[in-house]
């Protein structure tokens, strides 16, 4: 890989950098992962939940009355109006400015992931760990965070004061309690195309990019490079995939220059209950 500058990696809260995480993925992502040896960051804003990167009540109310006062620093009503608006701004540029990669973390893998995430027999799970990942991506960015997600009630969470609220790469790191089962590790950084990086479509950064910090709103995220040798130490098929597609997979697998061959789910699609899988002992 490219060598590259290694920008400040920011830890949130403290976890176990061996701990060990999984990336589910369809298919079509498995083979974007590998053919452009980059992993997607994808902005908070296109979430499935609406609340990601939004300020706890608490902690909005505390933001809200220190506002008030500063409102009377500013004799025009326009300076007055900005910042009224500075938590509503802060969170929108937070939540289009933060891209992040989201791991399930556990020691065995999840049914309800598997269900949520890879959708069908032709999923892909890749099992890695914490330190893993924080040491495969290229660093192509001055600032990056990285943690376990704290799952609280964001309508009575008192553990985020003024100064972490007004940080989206914080907030980003905190969510409802109606997704605590995806116990998720997240690396996070800036919806940039830096050097190192790659526009959605698989596009290196351009002339304007590579100057750095050039941001559009329409952009739904980046794919980061990453060494995949080093981000990958098991591939698995997905509950119930055929013999055929374990070996197409392993085709990109070893492309890759990844040394563990393609393995089968631990889970078994014989044994299913509702949308939940069983874990199988295979005798091979």
């Amino acid at each position: 890989m490219d060598d590259f500058e290694v920008g400040t990696v920011i830890q949130v809260g403290e976890f176990d950098p061996n701990i060990t995480i999984w990336r589910y993925l369809t298919f079509a992502k498995f083979e974007s992962l590998i053919q452009r040896r980059a992993l997607w960051f994808s902005k908070l804003q296109i979430f499935e939940d609406e609340q990601e990167g939004m300020t706890p009540t608490l902690t909005r109310a505390s933001l809200k009355s220190q506002h008030r006062q500063m409102e009377n620093w500013f004799p025009d009503e326009e300076r007055k109006r900005q910042v009224r608006r500075f938590i509503e701004d802060n969170e929108n540029d937070g939540r289009e400015l933060i891209v992040a990669t989201c791991w399930f973390i556990g020691e065995h893998e999840s049914s309800e992931m598997w269900a949520e995430y890879a959708k069908d027999d032709e999923g892909i799970v890749i099992k890695s760990t914490a330190g893993d990942l924080i040491r495969s991506v290229v660093k192509s960015h001055d600032k990056w965070w990285v943690g376990e997600v704290t799952y609280v009630d964001l309508s009575t969470h008192a553990g985020m004061d003024a100064c972490e609220g007004s940080q989206a790469g914080l907030r980003a790191f905190l969510k409802g309690n109606r997704y605590s089962h995806e116990s998720e590790l997240r690396l996070a950084t800036m919806n940039f195309v830096a050097p190192g990086c790659l526009n959605p479509d698989g596009a290196p950064p351009d002339e304007r990019q590579r100057a750095r910090f050039v941001y559009s709103p329409k952009r739904p995220g980046i794919f980061v490079r990453a060494d995949l040798p080093v981000l990958i130490r098991e591939i698995r098929t997905a509950p119930g995939a055929s013999e055929n597609h374990r070996s197409k997979s392993d085709l990109l697998r070893n492309a890759a220059g990844i040394q563990s061959p393609v393995g089968r789910s631990e889970l078994s699609r014989s044994t299913r209950l509702g949308t939940g899988y069983r874990v199988a002992v295979y005798a091979d």
